[in-house]
């Protein structure tokens, strides 16, 4: 049996949840204020979290700032 992060809440109080849109802001160019993502996966880099968004985008949290880490067992 594995299981998978489906919720990821940082130290700010900013929470990611798999299949839902990031929150707003998240990614922002020069060009273009706000891009609205989803996010894809989130997964376990050792001593870091990696958010998978949509569009290509990626980000990478310290364990530092992970407050809590919800999973999901497969089965």
């Amino acid at each position: 049996m594995s299981s998978q992060i489906t919720e990821l809440l940082l130290t700010d109080g900013t929470t990611y949840r798999r299949n839902e849109h990031a929150p707003h802001r998240t990614i922002a160019t020069s060009r273009q204020a706000d891009i609205p993502v989803i996010v894809h996966s989130i997964k376990d880099a050792g001593s870091r979290i990696e958010v998978h968004l949509s569009k290509g985008y990626t980000l990478q949290f310290p364990a530092a700032r992970i407050a809590r880490l919800v999973l999901q067992n497969n089965v």
